[in-house]
């Protein structure tokens, strides 16, 4: 035990190399989180918060806090007691206007969506629609689906082109004017000063101010559900999460009409589709008129290959010969990181 005093000389050796093992273990753990200690280290300079010791949730809740104060001059200390409580949530009352859908089932969809009311978040929402063979499914989180377990490849006929929605929770918050109801107007102005600084850090080479901006843009979602939070507004939580599921079934919907097409996954912010490659170019259209329409922006990774347990699980193979590997098949994932 560490509280004995009665330690032979032949014991010396085995309590050293523990010892050893217990230092080398912490220095290892030190270097691989040497970024993330750089980046508590630059923000507390920067913003005067101590957050060498915080998570990332917590200190994007906090850079928010400070930047949300400084710009309206509101107190600090007061703020952090406020929150939006919420007796019961007309989803109807979130939706945007101009979500619609032609096929049955995915008009079916809205009107569970539009007629729905909830008293709380947490499973609040479950849904499932079976569109052209894809069974798409509806919760609080996300919306998910995936095909059969298998390999899915390019070749000279085929190919698997992956969108993902841009910084989805921040944009819609920010380009949909959605806000914490007790922070007001001046939540989406704060909101997009994140994400201009973000991107003026990103472009001058400061990644650590970068990552910082990330962590307050990303933390909002989470916060708004988190009763702890001065972010907290459930009403907001859903506007985002709501809106979010029916705006990318609206780009399914659109894709899935493409001849011979095979939708392989979509979940929370990105679909991933198996077209003909002479049909790319319908692609390409249709999904720059779903961003006229939502005025969000899609990112594309196109894939060579994908090995396809379910929708947590998978390896995807770019072109460019980058791994993507989520699920079972992170080997080489570092705890923490």
């Amino acid at each position: 035990g560490h509280t004995r005093k009665d330690i032979s000389i032949d014991e010396i050796p085995h309590i050293l190399e523990y010892n050893l093992n217990d230092v080398m273990a912490t220095y290892e753990f030190y270097k691989k989180s040497l970024a993330k200690i750089e980046l508590r280290k630059s923000l507390q300079k920067e913003y005067g918060i101590p957050c060498l010791n915080w998570s990332d949730s917590k200190i994007g809740e906090q850079l928010i806090l400070k930047l949300y104060c400084d710009k309206t001059g509101a107190d600090i200390w007061t703020i952090k007691e406020m929150r939006s409580n919420r007796l019961k949530i007309a989803l109807n009352e979130v939706i945007l206007d101009y979500i619609n859908y032609e096929s049955i089932e995915f008009t079916k969809l809205l009107d569970y969506f539009w007629n729905k009311e909830i008293t709380e978040t947490k499973g609040a929402i479950e849904y499932s629609v079976v569109h052209k063979g894809f069974k798409y499914d509806y919760g609080t989180g996300g919306i998910h689906g995936c095909i059969k377990s298998g390999i899915y490849e390019s070749d000279d006929n085929y190919i698997i082109i992956d969108a993902d929605v841009a910084s989805l929770y921040p944009s819609l918050a920010i380009t949909n004017n959605f806000f914490i109801e007790h922070l007001g107007q001046e939540f989406v102005d704060t909101y997009q000063s994140i994400i201009d600084m973000r991107l003026k850090a990103k472009k001058a080479g400061n990644m650590v101010l970068s990552d910082g901006f990330k962590l307050a843009a990303n933390s909002v979602y989470g916060k708004s559900n988190d009763i702890n939070s001065f972010l907290y507004d459930p009403k907001f939580t859903m506007a985002i999460t709501v809106n979010g599921q029916l705006l990318l079934s609206m780009l399914a919907e659109e894709l899935s009409k493409i001849e011979n097409s095979t939708v392989l996954q979509i979940n929370t912010d990105g679909i991933t589709i198996k077209i003909p490659r002479l049909l790319e170019p319908t692609y390409n259209d249709i999904c720059k008129e779903w961003e006229d329409q939502t005025k969000l922006n899609l990112e594309y990774v196109e894939y060579s290959k994908m090995i396809i347990g379910d929708v947590n699980n998978y390896l995807a193979v770019t072109t460019k010969g980058k791994i993507k590997n989520k699920g079972r098949f992170e080997v080489d994932k570092v705890v923490g990181s």
